[in-house]
This record gives structure tokens, sequence and C-alpha cells, in this order.
């Protein structure tokens, strides 16, 4: 703990400065985007020192996910199900623009294998995760998976902070369309989030961020298929020798996903249970409206620490090559969403 507390804090103070920025501003601006923005700087121009990265790492990771799952509590079985079917199809079309748009320009710039491999990966599935659960298979340097996981994270933190005024141009307010842009776009879950949170910050619009998350879900489904083949694989190898089955679990469907179907199938019954009228009703409603506050503060937080975790020192190692192939494939996924959608 004693290790964690001074990170933490200062990603809750930059938290706490982001909100009050957003109330002194008439709720004009969104405190997702000032806590990000302010970290990203604050990395790059002040820099953190060591002592606050087991701090920024638990809430860059820990509190985020606990707040990604508590997403769970604002859908229903049925809403879940409505949006799959649509976004299905929207999702295996971005995932396979991805990859083949990352292979393709790959070899096209002379871009080698296994980074072309880790790119497309990462940018198809889900971001960072996908990245180290395939460089075992591939056999990459830590260079390049360090080369590939800063692309990633460059190209969706711009995404991030970029989609939301994309989606407000093309969408307005329309909540689903704009999330499932996000979800079957943008990398990482927690950039997805992200700019959920920022577009539901400026358009009023909570339910975004559930809708973008069940839509990146979907995506992030694709490694209970990429991790096995990869594991089956690296096990013929002596030097990639046998991972347990509960550590290919945690890969291939982390438990924050687990906890969110849980949740959603949790609001589904308490929504039944309780009704529409009477003292239960408005007990549940409450228990629901703590839970979403306290999503929407994990996340906040959460967010800060990955603003403060956001370098670009590693991009002079990569060259243009690998940075070209990522925002190549990045904008691609991002185009075939917008076919989809409009």
């Amino acid at each position: 703990m004693r290790q964690i507390v001074p990170g933490l804090a200062f990603a809750i103070a930059l938290a706490v400065a982001a909100r009050l920025v957003y109330h002194a501003t008439g709720d004009m601006v969104s405190p997702t985007l000032v806590a990000i923005a302010v970290g990203v700087a604050w990395r790059n121009l002040v820099g953190v020192g060591a002592w606050a990265e087991p701090g920024l790492e638990y809430a860059g990771r820990t509190l985020l996910r606990i707040g990604i799952a508590l997403i769970g509590l604002r859908l229903t079985l049925m809403v879940l199900a409505d949006v799959s079917m649509i976004a299905i199809p929207i999702v295996l079309s971005c995932v396979a623009a991805a990859i083949g748009s990352a292979v393709l320009l790959g070899r096209a710039l002379g871009v080698d294998a296994t980074m072309r491999r880790l790119l497309a990966a990462g940018t198809a599935i889900c971001g960072c995760t996908a990245i180290i659960a395939t460089a075992p298979l591939l056999r990459a340097r830590k260079a390049d998976i360090g080369i590939a996981m800063t692309c990633v994270v460059l190209f969706g933190s711009i995404a991030m902070m970029g989609y939301p005024w994309i989606a407000g141009a093309l969408f307005g307010d329309d909540v689903r369309s704009a999330g499932m842009f996000f979800g079957a776009s943008i990398h990482d879950t927690s950039q997805v989030i992200g700019a959920a949170l920022i577009y539901a910050d400026v358009h009023s619009a909570p339910d975004a961020v559930a809708i973008a998350g069940l839509t990146k879900f979907l995506r992030t489904l694709g490694l209970l298929l990429l991790v096995p083949i990869a594991a089956w694989l690296s096990a013929r190898d002596a030097a990639a020798a046998g991972e347990r089955p509960g550590g290919l679990r945690r890969k291939a469907l982390p438990a924050f996903v687990i906890w969110f179907v849980l949740l959603v199938a949790l609001r589904t019954a308490g929504d039944a249970y309780a009704g529409e009228a009477g003292a239960l009703a408005g007990q549940w409603q409450q228990v629901l409206a703590a839970g979403q506050a306290a999503s929407e503060w994990l996340l906040l937080v959460g967010m800060a620490a990955i603003g403060l975790g956001v370098t670009f020192a590693h991009l002079r190692e990569a060259g243009w090559r690998p940075v070209a192939l990522a925002f190549g494939a990045a904008l691609l996924a991002g185009l075939t969403a917008l076919a989809w959608l409009l």
C-alpha cells in the first residue's frame, strides 16, 4: 500500500481537478478529456517519477477495470442481445480490415513479419493485451513488443480524443451508432471507454459508454480463438514451455469481462424483481445510481492514470514505417465502422 498510495493519490487529485474544471466551465468541457490531456502533457513535459508508477499502474489497471465492470449495471440482457446482433457484423468487418491492412500495408512498407503481426493483433483485437498474448507465439523481441505497444497506445489515444468529435458531427445524438463506432474501431478497452465518456459528457448520453463497452467486449472475445492457438503452437517449442490453463483463461477472458456480464444479468433480474413502482423500485434505483456514480469516478481516476502513462519517447526507436503501418491499419478499421453505421 505504501508503494501504491502516492501515485494513486496523484491520479485522484488529477481526476478531482478535471471534475472541478468541468463544473467551473458550466459543464462545457469533458472531465475525461481534461484528465487525459493534462496527464499526457504532464508525463511528456514534466515527467513522472518512479514513486508514482505503482499507484498509476493500480489506478490505470485495477480501478479502471472495476469501473468498466460496473458499466454492466447500465444494461439488461435484452439490450445486450439487441446491440450484439447489430454489432457483430460490424466488429467482424473491422477486425478483418485491420488484420488485412496490417499484413498488406506492412509488406508494402517493408516492415518485418513479426512487427506487422504484432500490430495486426493489437489493432484488430484489443490493443496491448493482444500484443502481449501473441508475442510468445511470434517469438518477438522485447524491443519489438515495446514499439508495437507504443504505436497502439499512441494512435488509440489519438482516436480516444478525436473520435468523440467525429461521432458528434456524424451521428449527433444517435447514442447507439456512436457507441458502436467507438467499440469497433478503437484499440484498448480503456481507450474505447475514454472516447465514450467524452462523447457522453458532451451529449449527456451515459448509455453510449455501455454500448461502446459491449461492442468492444465482442472484439475482445477474438482472444478466445487467438490465445489458445498461440499457446498450442508455442508449447511445441521448448523455449516457450507450458503455460497453465488458468493463465490462458486470464488472457483470453479477463475477469472484468466476466463481471461485466454478471452485472448485466443482475441488472436484468433486479429490474424484473423490483418492478417499476413501490419501495423496492426506489431502493433498486438508488443501488443503480450508486453503482453508476462509483463507475464514473473509478473511470475518471483510471483515465487520469492512463494519460499519465502515455509517453512518446519510444517512437524515436521505431522509425516511420511501423508508425505509418499502425496509423493506416487503425484508420481503415475506423473507416470500415463508419461505412456500416452511416
